[in-house]
């Protein structure tokens, strides 16, 4: 398979789960992948901190440096905080979550916009989350962070069509990441695979390929779209006694 052959392809949360998904789909499929990550796992990646401006800004004067533009970026770096009610919720949990997930886009963006300018079929996924779109209990900090997500792949996708920069977000259910395994309770497990109408937790190999199709040429006509990978959880309730 080599769909990406020869494109420059940008991921950030590049160390694990669904980043690092992302850069073996691309990677097999010929691209060159740069992967971004607070700790990198391999020499492959490299050191960034999205939150970081001044990281993200000198990151991106390296690759303008060694490749000279980029054809995808994938925005996964993300955070999620501890699942509390919304009155025992930190404040500083608010701006963790909005700093890593909705300015780490933002930063990365802004960084690589003069180098996806200078593609020919530039292509922005940003990763958001079920939680974009319907409530989850306990996560109102990481739930209004993933909204905000949603809301700024659509911003952007309007502001940057003219310059042939397409901008789409994947909204993944719940997927078997270290982040979200972290949380998971057998409890949980059994409550979400009785949720989902296909019955199960969701492997980041599979929302790495909607992320590769939404990088891809075949979406080319696609733009402003906010997807979800989720089992079918967002179309409705499954298990309902009618």
């Amino acid at each position: 398979m080599t769909e990406h052959e020869g494109r420059i392809v940008v991921v950030t949360g590049a160390g694990s789960g669904i980043g690092a998904a992302c850069c073996e789909l691309f990677g097999s499929a010929g691209a060159t992948v740069i992967g971004w990550d607070l700790r990198p796992s391999d020499e492959s990646s490299t050191a960034v901190d999205v939150g970081d401006w001044d990281a993200v800004s000198a990151a991106a004067d390296v690759l303008a440096d060694l490749h000279g533009r980029v054809d995808v970026l994938v925005n996964c770096a993300g955070v999620i905080t501890p699942n509390l009610s919304a009155e025992d919720v930190d404040p500083q949990d608010y701006r963790r979550n909005f700093d890593v997930n909705v300015m780490g886009i933002v930063h990365a963006t802004k960084a690589l916009h003069r180098l996806l300018v200078a593609s020919d079929s530039a292509a922005i996924v940003n990763v958001a989350s079920q939680a974009a779109l319907v409530s989850l209990p306990c996560q109102t900090a990481y739930s209004a962070s993933k909204g905000a997500v949603a809301a700024l792949t659509r911003a952007l996708a309007i502001d940057w069509a003219a310059q042939g920069i397409r901008v789409n977000a994947v909204c993944p259910g719940f997927t078997a990441t270290p982040m979200a395994m972290g949380q998971m309770t057998p409890e949980l497990d059994a409550a979400v695979s009785r949720r989902v109408p296909l019955g199960r937790i969701f492997q980041p190999a599979e929302i790495a390929e909607a992320i590769a199709f939404l990088g891809s040429r075949r979406a080319s006509a696609i733009t402003g779209v906010v997807l979800p990978v989720d089992g079918g959880w967002t179309a409705g309730e499954p298990a309902l006694p009618m």
